[in-house]
């Protein structure tokens, strides 16, 4: 899937004008003696927006139209805040690849705030032609936005696996389908049959996976599925408990220790009467906490692997016309494979698995060696 982002000649053909007058709308004024019309003018900003085309003037002065600069934008507030720091890891990522590579990273921060999420829209589709590309990342990403992007040609890479239609969106994402249905298969190897599933039964797309994991697997051993809704967590421990679960699979959202903590005032010790397992570690653990079974999610990982792909979609926008981003080697081109990836997340022993009550035959150095 090779990407070509609108120029200005593009524009002009569209508006079936000349480059010299794209650009003096651009800039808003024009030679002495130099007329352009208001229907000129309007068929030129329709062009411009039709194509999404950003003027980089940055960019017009280098050889071959680079700025060996690469974008971060993301949703929601970047920097840790009150010990909160989902995104320092991607970050560390980022920082990694791009000083291998040899580029600068530039985040956005300056994007308007819509309902409390930042948002590209206006002034935020002209800022992102200072960077040659963009990386997304975000739980609360606007769908209109990531399509516009799609539909200009704008080299970007979404860090979360992110669908859209005819599967044209890149991006680097954590195998929640596959890790969660793991950790199914080492409660199952541990005894238990009564596994259930505390977390957001939202649409967005971890949670989407992770559910679907757990539906797979409990599918698999011909177990029933039992959900528990955890958005008041005293009332979720009087569910798990009045349900009789040995088992729970905790999405990170939520605050296990807050859960586990409500299932002792109740009487269930963690892991002895019940077992917990959190599906990607907590977004804010509790300092001196418990060590959580479960898996962990590869954000650094992410991070980096989404610079290396971002710079090889850039260098594939034009081939043979261009010197590649940074120090990146020539690689082969891209497959559909290289543009969907999605990463193994390992798994965590912890201390909050253990052997069903009552069944003695597993022992967590077992359930390991089977894990």
């Amino acid at each position: 899937m090779p990407r070509h982002r609108f120029t200005q000649a593009d524009v002009a053909a569209m508006a079936g004008v000349s480059q010299s007058t794209v650009s003096f709308v651009l800039n808003g004024s024009a030679p002495a003696g130099v007329r352009i019309s208001e229907e000129t003018r309007a068929r030129v900003l329709d062009a411009i927006r039709i194509t999404g085309y950003s003027a980089n003037p940055v960019a017009q002065r280098l050889a071959g139209g680079r700025n060996q600069i690469l974008g971060v934008f993301t949703y929601e507030k970047t920097f840790p805040r009150g010990g909160h720091d989902f995104y320092g890891a991607f970050l560390n990522g980022i920082e990694h690849a791009a000083e291998k590579l040899g580029v600068d990273m530039l985040l956005f921060t300056s994007a308007r705030v819509v309902d409390g999420q930042r948002r590209l829209a206006r002034d935020g589709w002209q800022r992102l032609g200072i960077a040659d590309g963009c990386l997304l990342l975000g739980q609360q990403e606007d769908r209109g936005e990531l399509q516009h992007l799609l539909d200009t040609n704008y080299p970007f890479v979404f860090i979360g696996k992110r669908e859209s239609e005819g599967h044209t969106l890149p991006y680097i994402g954590a195998d929640y389908i596959t890790a969660t249905a793991r950790q199914v298969e080492r409660l199952v190897e541990a005894g238990h049959q009564r596994i259930g599933y505390a977390g957001p039964q939202s649409t967005d797309q971890p949670t989407l996976d992770r559910v679907e994991g757990y539906r797979r697997a409990m599918r698999s051993n011909g177990l029933a599925l039992r959900f528990v809704d955890v958005h008041d967590i005293a009332e979720g421990a009087t569910e798990i408990v009045d349900q009789r679960l040995t088992a729970i699979l905790v999405a990170p959202e939520n605050d296990p220790e807050e859960l586990a903590d409500e299932l002792e005032a109740r009487g269930l010790a963690v892991p002895r009467d019940v077992s917990m397992l959190v599906l990607g570690q907590p977004h804010h653990p509790r300092h001196r906490g418990r060590r959580w079974s479960g898996f962990a999610v590869p954000r650094e990982e992410m991070g980096a692997r989404a610079v290396v792909l971002l710079s090889r979609i850039i260098d594939q926008e034009a081939p043979g016309t261009r010197a590649p981003i940074g120090r990146m080697p020539k690689a082969p081109a891209l497959d559909d494979d290289d543009y969907h990836q999605l990463l193994h997340c390992p798994d965590v022993d912890g201390d909050t698995l253990a052997a069903a009550s009552g069944t003695t035959n597993e022992t967590e150095g077992s359930i390991r060696d089977h894990a």
